[in-house]
C-alpha cells in the first residue's frame, strides 16, 4: 500500500517549465557538462569574447532598427535621430560601430592562434572551416551597414566596392544587379542592403555558428600542447564557466560603452549622389585589398579583385587538409608557419602602404 501511495505521488508531480518545452534533456546535460578549467582564461578566452561582442552587436542593432527608415530621404535623419536625441543612443551606436571593428580583429587573433597551435588538426577539421566561414561573412555585415546611414562615407564607399564587383567576368554584372536592384544606388540598393544586414546575414551568421559549437560539442575544445595534470582539471560549465563568460560580457559592454562616450561614431554629411568630388578612404580591414586592386589594372584587375583573394580564401579554408599531420608543436611545424608568416607579412605590408596613401 505504501508503494502505491508513493507511485501515485510521483504521477501527480506537476511537470517543471523545461519538460513542458522538451527541453529538460538538454538543461540536464547543460549542468552536468564539465570542460576544462582554463577553457576561458587570460590566455585562450577569444572565442568567449566574440560571443560577447556578438551578443552586444545584435542587442545595439535590434535597438537602432526600431527608429531606423531604410529610404534615401530618411535613412540619414533617422540614425541623427538615433545618435543625437535618443538617451543614450550615441553610446549604442557607438557600440555597434567599434563591435564590429573589434570582433574582425579579434576573429583574426582567434584563427591565428587557432594555426599556431595547431587546433584545426584531425579530429577538428570543420571546426576550423566553419569557422573560417564566419570570418568571411563578417565583412558583408560591414558593407552592407555601411550603406545605411546614407552619409558621404557609406553612399561612395558603396560605389567603389560595387564598380570593383563589376569587374568579376562572368558574374560581376549579374551580383550588382541583385545587390543594387538597377542603374543607380537608390532606394532599391538601400532596403536590399538592409533586408540583408539585419535578416539574411544573421541568419546565415547564427546557422554557421550552430554548426561551429556542433563541431567543437563533438570533437571538444582543442587541448594544451603541453598536457600536465593542471590542465586536466575539469569544472561544471554551469555556473562556473558561465558566470565567467558574464563577467567578460560586462566587461567589454562597460570599455565599449566608455570608447563610444569619449569618441562618438562618426556621422558624415549626407549622401550626395551628385558629388563625384568626394573620395572615400578604405577602411583598415580593407586596406590590402584595396591596394591590390590598385596594383593589378586594365585586363590584369581580375586578379587583384578575384583570383588573389580567392586563392587566399580558398588556401585558409584548405589548411586543415594540407597539413594533416597529427603534429600540433610549432617547433615542428616550421615549414608551414614560414609560409603563414611571409603570407602575412605580405599582406601586411600592403596595408602600410595603404594606409600610408590614403590616410596620412
Amino acid at each position: 500500500m505504501r508503494a502505491k501511495t508513493l507511485n501515485n505521488t510521483a504521477e501527480k508531480r506537476p511537470e517543471s517549465l523545461w519538460e513542458k518545452l522538451a527541453l529538460d534533456g538538454m538543461v540536464m546535460r547543460l549542468r552536468t557538462l564539465e570542460i576544462y578549467s582554463g577553457a576561458l582564461t587570460w590566455n585562450r578566452f577569444f572565442g568567449s569574447l566574440l560571443l560577447a561582442l556578438l551578443v552586444l552587436l545584435f542587442l545595439s542593432g535590434a535597438f537602432m532598427a526600431f527608429y531606423y527608415s531604410p529610404a534615401p530621404g530618411y535613412a540619414y535623419d533617422s540614425v541623427d535621430y538615433a545618435l543625437f536625441s535618443l538617451p543614450f543612443g550615441d553610446a549604442i551606436k557607438g557600440i555597434h560601430h567599434y563591435g564590429w571593428n573589434l570582433f574582425l580583429i579579434v576573429m583574426g587573433l582567434h584563427l591565428a592562434r587557432g594555426f599556431i597551435v595547431g587546433a584545426y588538426k584531425p579530429p577538428r577539421q570543420f571546426v576550423w572551416v566553419s569557422g573560417v566561414l564566419i570570418l568571411l561573412i563578417v565583412p558583408a555585415f560591414i558593407i552592407t551597414g555601411d550603406l545605411l546611414p546614407w552619409d558621404q562615407k557609406g553612399y561612395w564607399s558603396t560605389q567603389v566596392r560595387i564598380s570593383i564587383m563589376k569587374s568579376v567576368p562572368w558574374v560581376g554584372d549579374i551580383m550588382v544587379q541583385l545587390v543594387q536592384g538597377g542603374p543607380m544606388t537608390g532606394i532599391v540598393a538601400l532596403t536590399r542592403f538592409y533586408v540583408l544586414h539585419i535578416i539574411f546575414l544573421p541568419c546565415l551568421l547564427v546557422l554557421l555558428l550552430g554548426i561551429h559549437f556542433h563541431f567543437i560539442w563533438q570533437r571538444g575544445l582543442c587541448g594544451l600542447i603541453s598536457e600536465d595534470n593542471s590542465s586536466k582539471i575539469t569544472v561544471r560549465f554551469f555556473p562556473f564557466i558561465f558566470n565567467r563568460w558574464l563577467v567578460l560580457f560586462l566587461c567589454v559592454t562597460l570599455v565599449l560603452g566608455f570608447i563610444s562616450w569619449y569618441w562618438p561614431a562618426p556621422l558624415g554629411d549626407p549622401a550626395d549622389p551628385t558629388d563625384s568630388t568626394f573620395v572615400p578612404k578604405p577602411e583598415w580591414w580593407v586596406l590590402f585589398l584595396n591596394q591590390l586592386v590598385s596594383i593589378f589594372r586594365g585586363p590584369w584587375s581580375v586578379f587583384g579583385s578575384v583570383i588573389i583573394p580567392g586563392g587566399l580564401t580558398a588556401l585558409l579554408i584548405a589548411v586543415p587538409f594540407i597539413d594533416s599531420s597529427s603534429e600540433r608543436h610549432p617547433a615542428r611545424r616550421k615549414i608551414t608557419l614560414i609560409i603563414a608568416t611571409i603570407i602575412a607579412m605580405v599582406l601586411l605590408t600592403l596595408s602600410i602602404i595603404g594606409y600610408l596613401e590614403h590616410h596620412v
